[in-house]
């Protein structure tokens, strides 16, 4: 049976064994990812959680607005002052 301290020791374990390979010299030859060609990467706003993302590299998915989604379209001609008057809650 596994108690929790030997769970956490093992943890402790594993934790160690991975710093100390990532700090034997030619770790990083065996981790590094392959060499990009020499194209520029233009950031891509996506989003996560709500928010907004950006990611400078280039490799996420972009944020594609789906048809009909201008929902405030309608009122972007209000001033705020008019817009407050009416959506007492925005």
């Amino acid at each position: 049976m596994l108690t929790r301290r030997d769970f956490v020791a093992q943890l402790a374990v594993a934790g160690a064994a991975i710093g100390a390979f990532t700090l034997a010299p030619g770790a990083a030859a065996l981790t590094e990812a392959p060499a990009r060609s020499q194209q520029t990467c233009q950031p891509v706003v996506s989003f996560h959680m709500d928010r907004p993302y950006i990611d400078p590299t280039g490799t996420a998915m972009p944020y594609y607005p789906p048809r009909g989604a201008r929902s405030g379209a309608p009122v972007a001609r209000f001033s705020e002052e008019t817009f407050r008057r009416m959506q007492c809650y925005a």
